[in-house]
């Protein structure tokens, strides 16, 4: 297979298919140095070229159509292994969510030593209607407090530009806890915060394996979220509490290499 050229790859996970007219549309209006992969975690829907080119993205791209239901972090993990397998070639990486918007895929030049860059979030968590005017225009858009709020720095996989070089390395590495992980995953009685532990996990993983590194924050909007649904989320003690846990596996793997 021919290697891309393209400055960022987009990993995106679906489920849902509806709910790519929100990120696909958007990265069509964004996206022009952007390779999209997108992992449809939904083994009874198949998701094709052509109804990608029908949202609006007429960019590269990559369908992996999964035969069982992974989740999340299963499928996340699937996409960088196709990248891995595919031989595809881009330095940077962004993680992105079928019902969310990447609003930048202009990764600012960093020094050598900055293995990752965060960002901003919006957040539109009620209206309807502000959902239907970004997708329309993702810049349409007013930070009032209540339904539509700004996080600063958003502390996350997704939204966050990411060395690829690096991101490889980690999966890798996860390969050999990702059971461990699961079993964790499984016995949650709420929406698992896949973005949010996954980050930290990698931020332990480069803590120990690259000292000489650390991400920076860069005052700029990268992506944007909606939440519409009424899904039980996890309270911030429930978080600390899955991120805690699974870094502690990453640590514990890592001492074991030592």
């Amino acid at each position: 297979m021919a290697r891309t050229k393209d400055n960022l790859i987009v990993g995106l996970t679906t489920f849902n298919h509806e709910f790519l007219k929100i990120s696909v549309s958007g990265l069509g209006r964004v996206g022009k140095n952007v390779t999209l992969i997108i992992y449809n975690d939904n083994p009874c829907r198949k998701l094709t070229h052509r109804a990608l080119r029908r949202m609006g993205f007429h960019g590269r791209v990559h369908v992996i159509n999964g035969n069982e239901n992974l989740g999340q972090f299963g499928a996340r993990m699937s996409i960088i292994e196709y990248v891995q397998k595919n031989n595809l070639d881009s330095p940077w990486f962004m993680f992105a969510n079928d019902d969310d918007i990447v609003l930048n895929t202009s990764v600012p030049n960093i020094d050598e030593n900055n293995y990752a860059v965060m960002g901003n979030a919006v957040v539109i968590a009620k209206r309807v209607l502000d959902v239907l005017r970004v997708m329309e225009n993702p810049n349409d858009y007013t930070i009032d407090g209540a339904d539509t709020h700004l996080i600063a720095p958003h502390i996350a996989m997704s939204g966050t530009f990411i060395r690829m070089a690096y991101l490889r390395e980690f999966v890798e590495f996860m390969s050999k806890i990702t059971s461990q992980i699961s079993d964790i995953i499984l016995e949650l009685p709420f929406a698992v915060p896949v973005d949010l532990f996954m980050w930290h996990m990698f931020v332990e993983y480069m803590r120990v394996t690259h000292p000489q590194m650390s991400p920076i924050y860069m005052n700029q909007t990268n992506y944007l979220m909606t939440k519409l649904n009424n899904t039980r989320h996890p309270t911030p003690d429930q978080c600390n509490g899955i991120v805690g846990r699974t870094v502690s596996i990453v640590s514990a793997a890592l001492r074991g290499n030592e």
